[in-house]
């Protein structure tokens, strides 16, 4: 037989979700002093009022402790309407909520700066940790994705790499490593002995198994503990600068700066749209294409930044040089056709003349008589291109004009 709790476990489809969802319930079941099984059996009033002293119990804790933070509610509220929903007992959801506290500012909401990430790096000597530093500040991935990444995941393109979040799922979406990220994530993946394409991209300090979610959480958080960083200063105000999350706030305002497109900003931050799931494809050099806009902003050391960025100016100029070079040969290519086309021109001109003189008597050079019919097609040609044909083109005229250079040296005027 199902029992209430499968029904409620079931019904949950991401790990960390599931986790998320357990601790809060069971807060729940021990502040009523119920089981799953009891509080399924429970009628809908009964229920509803346990429900509704509970928010109260949360409010009073609140009031004299400060937490739970009243934006907690509706995250600390879901698993137990979930619970109930998946047992079939439907409460007034709408009416509870508005026993909730007002909520407050979020705290943690600044990203981090260049220079935090530079004391973060400094206060670690692990080549796995400033990586994995590296890795966040350049792809602005959600430290959750870090777990599901391996080796294959990472795709070489020019100097920095393409990365595929969430590879095979309906989540799936691809941002980018900096050449400078990528050669640290280079550094720290030479180091270790498993390194097949199927690898974890990130692990454990034994080299072999991948970073759970609480691990990944945490490299940062031993981080920002091991010495006191200016980060810290304003923690838990609106000022301070959660653990993890404010890489990605850092990685959204350098795109934007660098004036990205707001698609591909959206794209690489996952968090387009379900419809642009479907439509929006950006190719691998399209989306590296729009990246390198702001290479330069999250390059941490300014001066591979100023490198890669004369490395850019030099590919450019050498490819302006290169079309430059092309145009003036195709312009000089048309110059001396024109000019070729003139002397021909010239040269027809000055053939007509002299034949003409030799079919009406006034030349003085005897003409053999088999050339006659030739000179008078030649002289009746309304074209250069049709006076050149009678003697079969280009080639047998070199001959005839060499037959009657000495000629045309004579006679012609």
């Amino acid at each position: 037989m199902v029992t209430a709790y499968q029904k409620f476990y079931e019904a949950i489809r991401e790990n960390a979700t599931r986790k998320t969802y357990e601790i809060y319930l069971n807060q729940f079941l021990k502040y009523s002093h119920k089981n799953h099984e009891n509080l399924a059996k429970l009628s809908q009033s009964e229920i509803e009022e346990l429900v509704f002293n509970y928010v109260i119990h949360l409010k009073d804790l609140t009031e004299r402790t400060g937490k739970p933070n009243p934006n907690s509610y509706n995250t600390m509220t879901s698993p137990i309407k979930l619970f109930l929903e998946m047992n079939d007992i439907l409460l007034n959801w709408i009416k509870i909520k508005r026993y909730f506290p007002s909520k407050v500012p979020v705290s943690n909401q600044l990203p981090y700066t260049d220079n935090d990430v530079k004391e973060l790096l400094a206060a670690t000597t692990s080549i796995r940790n400033k990586a994995f530093i590296h890795f966040l500040a350049a792809t602005g991935c959600r430290v959750g994705a870090i777990p599901g990444l391996e080796i294959e995941d990472v795709k070489q393109i020019e100097e920095g790499a393409i990365v595929t979040m969430y590879k095979d799922t309906t989540e799936e979406y691809k941002t980018c490593l900096t050449p400078e990220s990528y050669y640290h994530l280079k550094k720290y993946l030479a180091q270790r002995l498993n390194t097949n394409v199927d690898s974890p991209l990130f692990t454990t300090k034994n080299n072999v198994n991948s970073l759970s979610l609480d691990a990944a959480g945490d490299v940062i958080r031993h981080i920002r503990r091991q010495v006191k960083l200016e980060v810290d200063h304003g923690r838990k105000s609106t000022k301070g600068k959660s653990q993890n999350h404010a890489f990605r706030k850092r990685f959204s305002l350098c795109l934007a700066n660098a004036d990205i497109q707001s698609k591909f900003i959206e794209y690489m931050m996952g968090h387009y749209e379900k419809q642009d799931r479907h439509y929006f494809k950006p190719s691998d050099e399209d989306l590296w294409f729009q990246y390198k806009k702001a290479i330069k902003i999250l390059t941490l050391d300014k001066s591979e930044a100023m490198k890669h960025e004369l490395e850019q100016k030099k590919i450019i100029i050498d490819d302006y040089e290169k079309r430059l070079q092309e145009k003036v040969s195709e312009i000089e290519n048309r110059y001396e056709g024109v000019i070729g086309a003139l002397e021909i021109e010239v040269w027809v001109a000055k053939m007509k003349k002299f034949f003409l003189d030799q079919l009406e008597g006034r030349g003085h050079t005897h003409v053999d008589k088999k050339y006659i019919s030739d000179m008078r097609d030649f002289v009746d040609a309304s074209t250069s291109s049709d006076a050149l044909k009678v003697f079969g083109g280009d080639n047998e005229l070199v001959n005839f004009m060499k037959n009657w250079e000495s000629l045309a040296k004579n006679k012609v005027k």
